[in-house]
């Protein structure tokens, strides 16, 4: 079934308990068919009120596009931004509560997606046969003489995942909200699927990169598919699903046309300095030639592991089994 393309999608952000499709600045039309909660406050006057991440509340505070006294003055309203808590927004009609609110939740998207991702959720690839076949290919790479090639832009063997989609929660509650969804795809898609077409195993093999230039790669990847995959159950419709779920729950920054399925091999940005006592990275990304290595390894073979578990993590951190450290995982019946 042909997906939908990213820029006929809105943009969805979950926003005080409920997911809300955020129009872009600088349209001015109210969002249809939403209905924010008005209510009176003692002074008979017409309010609404949301609750933000402190984070955003900063952020809306500091924001140069924002212009709260030249909005409060266009939708003749009065708006509260607190340090953390509840925003305010309070005038003479519910017509222009609503103008500001949508002017207000454009900002809240634009902001998110500016800020960097700091979670994810990914299919660990974790086998002994794969492991021990990742470290094969590392070993023989680093023993080839390769330009900008360096042990450190190796992914980690106790890391070896597939990348669904990235996040930036600011906060325990979006936090809380990703782990229902989570737990929401498993009990509602995952697990019927399973039990229907069986145990699955993921099978890695063949390598490529995201950019077409082979002299000046930054990312090299492994290709990831099911075992005897079909049109009824495969990777690539799984994981589009998984992205879609958190999509309609307004958590992703964007929709994706289709989930781009890799397992990180290489990546110059995990590059250190050598010999830094606090392993800093480059200011700067050295690229890698990697000519010889799609010549030489471009069906290279690194093994198949169960598809047993999803896991919501974060980014950049390490747990005590030496993957990322996980937020809240669900495992395959």
């Amino acid at each position: 079934m042909k997906r939908a393309l990213a820029s006929c999608k809105p943009t969805k952000m979950w926003i005080d308990g409920k997911c809300f499709d955020i129009r872009r600045v600088p349209e001015r039309a109210s969002q249809k068919n939403v209905r924010y909660e008005i209510k009176t406050n003692d002074q008979g006057k017409l309010f609404t009120s949301f609750r933000l991440p402190r984070a955003y509340c900063a952020k809306l505070s500091k924001c140069r596009r924002l212009d709260l006294k030249t909005l409060e003055g266009s939708t003749s309203t009065h708006i509260s931004i607190p340090t953390s808590g509840n925003l305010v927004i309070t005038g003479e009609s519910e017509e222009k509560i609503v103008e500001a609110r949508d002017e207000i939740h454009a900002m809240l998207g634009d902001l998110r997606d500016q800020t960097v991702a700091l979670q994810f959720v990914s299919i660990p690839t974790l086998s002994t046969e794969i492991v021990e076949n990742f470290t094969k290919f590392k070993d023989n790479i680093l023993g080839d003489e390769i330009e900008g090639m360096h042990e450190s832009i190796f992914q980690s063997p106790l890391k070896l995942h597939l990348t669904v989609v990235v996040f930036a929660l600011m906060d325990d509650h979006e936090k809380l909200e990703a782990t229902k969804a989570l737990q929401d795809y498993k009990n509602m898609i995952l697990d019927p699927l399973i039990r229907k077409a069986g145990p699955a195993k993921i099978k890695i093999s063949g390598i490529d990169c995201m950019n077409r230039n082979l002299k000046k790669v930054d990312i090299l990847f492994a290709n990831a598919t099911i075992v005897n995959e079909n049109e009824e159950f495969n990777l690539q419709q799984l994981v589009n699903g998984l992205s879609d779920h958190f999509y309609e729950r307004g958590l992703v920054r964007k929709y994706q046309d289709n989930v781009k399925l890799h397992m990180t091999l290489i990546n110059t940005k995990y590059r250190k300095i050598p010999d830094s006592p606090k392993k800093k990275r480059w200011g700067k990304r050295q690229s890698v030639d990697a000519t010889k290595i799609m010549e030489k390894y471009k069906d290279f073979y690194f093994g198949e592991c169960d598809l047993n578990s999803i896991h919501l993590s974060l980014i950049g951190s390490v747990g005590s089994d030496g993957f990322y450290e996980p937020i809240s995982i669900i495992n395959a019946p």
